[in-house]
């Protein structure tokens, strides 16, 4: 099997709404597509969007190093026992050292293309036995003034899990922000992410004004990790690490006290190999795998919806409801969920329709 096109389409989307994160407020989404074509005329896209502020590579080396990926790849033969996983590019490419965003866009429109030559869903070589239907969490991002017209929207919508941005205004009214989500969504579990936001004192303050609220989970909530063990000893919450797992290897992780969930961002951890490394480990230490999205066009989307169709067998609502930021989309049927969940086989099938102008 011969590699005989490798076209780079970048892409520019707006958001519906100013998007703050890690100190930066972003209005537009942009990413580069990956099309590899073999000859037989088996295609796969990818996606390479590095994020400001979470990635250390930004658009411009990540579009760089995809480039002297073209140069590398175009018209070589890609063996036929690259799967099954989690050895596809550590055999293919052996020690080439690529950006995390741009392994994932690569693993990505390789996988795609294989799926495509076997007339199967992506989620279908990852795991034959792939669910059908994943579910996703609802994200909630704004203020108490948005609260009591999203919260409901959300439940309305189908969401089990609604995951709320914290570590933003102060720590009374995001605390009493969480309780009155609870009193809106007594049958809804509740997320938390602070993105690293506090001090201890400040985490600890926040942890005891939530009372019963019955967390689910909160997500790196200290700006030094080494503290999260006794975070969890004097509040009981239970924790979900995300950017830890960014700065370690999985051979090398001794999850906190307290760990409840492994959150998988497969283009910030580093692709599909990663990931289900991660998500192997998860399983030996009995914690959930919570795939998401680091604001992804449908493409990644629906390759992430894939992954967790894989990974998830008893459905753990993932993290793809960033769609909803998009203005438009690169594909002409864009991500959507309808009550709360995706149909893997009708995203996969979409997020191969890239429209002709994808710079929008």
């Amino acid at each position: 099997m011969l590699l005989r096109r490798f076209d780079i389409i970048p892409y520019r989307l707006r958001l519906v709404k100013p998007l703050v994160m890690k100190g930066q407020t972003l209005h537009e989404r942009e990413g580069l597509i990956i099309r590899l074509e073999d000859e037989d005329g088996f295609f796969g896209l990818g996606e390479v969007a590095p994020f400001p502020g979470l990635h250390r590579e930004t658009f411009l080396t990540a579009a760089t190093q995809v480039a002297e990926m073209k140069i590398c790849l175009s018209d070589r033969s890609i063996p036929e026992n690259l799967l099954p996983m989690p050895h596809l590019f550590d055999d293919w490419l052996g020690e080439k050292k690529l950006f995390p965003s741009v392994r994932f866009g690569m693993e990505l429109a390789l996988l795609n293309l294989l799926a495509d030559r076997a007339k199967q869903p992506l989620a279908a070589l990852l795991d034959p036995q792939f669910r059908t239907m994943v579910s996703l969490n609802g994200l909630f991002a704004g203020g108490p003034e948005e609260l009591g017209r999203e919260i409901p929207a959300l439940v309305a919508e189908g969401y089990r899990a609604i995951k709320i941005k914290v570590g933003r205004q102060d720590l009374q009214t995001e605390a009493t922000l969480v309780r009155r989500t609870r009193e809106l969504a007594p049958a809804v579990a509740i997320r938390l992410d602070a993105n690293r936001a506090w001090s201890l004192p400040e985490a600890l303050q926040f942890g005891r004004m939530l009372g019963d609220c019955r967390i689910e989970y909160l997500e790196e909530p200290l700006r030094d990790p080494a503290g999260l063990g006794e975070f969890h000893r004097e509040t009981t919450l239970p924790l979900a690490l995300d950017e830890t797992l960014d700065e370690i290897f999985p051979n090398d992780f001794s999850p906190p006290p307290g760990t409840a969930a492994l959150i998988l961002k497969p283009g910030v951890i580093g692709g599909f190999e990663q990931s289900i490394r991660w998500a192997e480990l998860a399983r030996r230490r009995q914690l959930k795998v919570v795939v998401s999205s680091a604001f992804e066009s449908g493409v990644g989307l629906a390759a992430l919806a894939n992954l967790a169709a894989a990974l998830n067998p008893d459905d753990v609502p993932c993290g793809l409801d960033t769609y909803k930021w998009l203005a438009k989309d690169v594909i002409a049927h864009p991500f959507r969920a309808v009550n709360g969940r995706v149909d893997v086989a009708v995203v996969d099938r979409n997020a191969r329709q890239l429209t002709v102008d994808a710079e929008r």
